[in-house]
């Protein structure tokens, strides 16, 4: 049964995403874009299978989606008012998926090529349900092709990325939906309005806390332990929690001017060449993330194997487990990102 009050707390079961299997475009009529793709997915999965082995060393239970969809290079979604080429991969379940207490809120992105990605974790989530958890959807809404957040907001649309939170006990912290910031935030003002509103039906007298910028909230905050937290910037910490010992690590992101222009093109040739001759050499290993996740108060698994910022962390009693992921910046997402907590020991607890 689902047990999921914090970011920190001993993890016990989690969802593990999966990217596309490595034949998906060995239907394209270019040998350097078929060969290409296919080692990129399969070193992905090797990747995913080392992480899998962390997870199960430490006594974690692993589940993992099915990969629902196929690319054949035609349009695999079209609708009158919706169009799609490429189905999202489960590979992201934070996205979409909120495990809370002991259920588990389903959201919807706004984006028209995950509209039906949740049916990828469907079995895992009715597995669940039947063992006892609670299941709940946020309404289906009309995503139109070519729309952005701002039309969403506009229109009252309920949209929100479960990604824009993360879990402290009795409180809940938010990024910015599209309306706080326009520039990164992802989901509108009612999409916020509704997860909150569903929480606290269940699970009465949970605080939301809003921090000042959009965008995913586990790429800028990690909750390490009770006391303790890293982030990029010092000016993301809430009131509530500036009392806490606060890590700020050195922004390591200097990847290329070209990458940073074209880095949502992944499937593009030119793209995919480029990553994989010169590109990957900068995320791999060297660039650290405050995308983490934590086994427990003692120990948390990293991408990146920057020194200084692994000592900062051991510093305030915490192990680091270096955990490679190669393809981290292809993908766009880290450890938190791929993985979605199912249980972790203990209670609701209040840390602030």
């Amino acid at each position: 049964m689902i047990n999921a009050w914090s970011e920190f707390q001993p993890l016990k079961k989690v969802v593990l995403g999966r990217a596309f299997p490595p034949d998906t475009f060995d239907w394209h009529g270019n040998r350097e874009q078929r060969e290409s793709m296919r080692q990129i997915f399969e070193e992905t999965e090797e990747d995913l299978q080392s992480l899998v082995k962390i997870f199960k060393d430490a006594g974690v239970k692993v589940s993992r989606p099915k990969n629902i969809f196929t690319i054949n290079g035609e349009e695999q979604v079209d609708l009158p008012w919706m169009k799609c080429g490429y189905p999202n991969h489960p590979l992201m379940p934070r996205d979409t998926l909120f495990p809370y207490g002991n259920t588990m809120f389903e959201m919807f992105t706004g984006s028209d090529n995950r509209y039906f990605e949740n049916m990828a974790y469907y079995d895992i989530n009715h597995y669940e349900w039947m063992t006892g958890q609670e299941w709940i959807s946020m309404p289906g809404v009309m995503v139109n092709t070519g729309q952005d957040y701002s039309n969403f907001e506009s229109d009252n649309k309920l949209i929100y990325h479960a990604a824009n939170m993360i879990k402290l006990g009795d409180t809940v912290l938010c990024s910015q939906s599209n309306a706080g910031d326009p520039k990164r935030g992802k989901g509108t003002t009612w999409g916020r309005e509704w997860i909150a509103r569903m929480v606290n039906r269940l699970y009465p007298n949970t605080r939301f806390i809003d921090i000042p910028v959009g965008g995913h909230i586990d790429g800028k905050i990690a909750l390490l332990k009770p006391g303790v937290l890293m982030t990029w910037n010092k000016e993301w910490i809430p009131d509530e929690l500036k009392s806490w010992d606060i890590i700020e690590v050195d922004d390591t992101h200097d990847m290329p001017e070209d990458f940073l222009q074209t880095r949502k093109r992944r499937f593009h040739r030119e793209y995919v060449s480029k990553w994989l001759s010169h590109w990957i050499g900068y995320a791999d290993e060297s660039v650290f993330d405050v995308n983490v996740l934590s086994i427990d108060e003692e120990t948390v698994i990293v991408t990146g194997d920057d020194k200084q910022a692994r000592n900062d962390i051991e510093k305030r009693g915490i192990n680091t487990v270096y955990w490679r992921w190669r393809h981290q910046y292809f993908w766009d997402g880290g450890i938190h990102c791929l993985t979605s907590d199912l249980i972790r020991e203990g209670n609701r607890e209040s840390y602030i």
